[in-house]
Formats: C-alpha cells, sequence, structure tokens
C-alpha cells in the first residue's frame, strides 16, 4: 500500500478520523496510506500538473454535484 501526500484542506474535505498510520507533516500536508487500486484510479483521472490533493477535491465535487448535493 503505497503512501500518498494531501493537503490539509484535502484531508479535511474526506474526514478521515484519526488513526496510527497517518501523521502531519511540518508543512501542514498530511501523509497517508493509500490502496493500489485507488492509487490507479486516481492516476487515470489525474490531470496533467494536478497535483494529487487537487485531482481527489475534483472528483469529490463531480460526485457530490451528480448526485445534486452542491
Amino acid at each position: 500500500m503505497p503512501d500518498t501526500e494531501i493537503s490539509e484542506e484535502c484531508r479535511a474535505l474526506i474526514t478521515i478520523e484519526f488513526r496510527p498510520d497517518l501523521w502531519a507533516h511540518a508543512n501542514g500536508n498530511w501523509r497517508i496510506p493509500i490502496d493500489a487500486e485507488a492509487w490507479q484510479r486516481l492516476q487515470k483521472v489525474r490531470l496533467r500538473g494536478e497535483s494529487i490533493s487537487a485531482c481527489i477535491i475534483r472528483v469529490i465535487f463531480i460526485i457530490q454535484h451528480s448526485r445534486g448535493r452542491l
């Protein structure tokens, strides 16, 4: 399971409950484990030059909008 770094904004949006395998960096970003399938899916929808955090946020907004929640 690879680790990835996400922004505080992304972490807050996905509301990850506290887990011992999460930790914050001094720059405010978070290191989180992500399974290989999720990583591959993110890589498929990630835009050129887009950070993983921005990709996750964009996907969440698209899903919420399609469900009529935005």
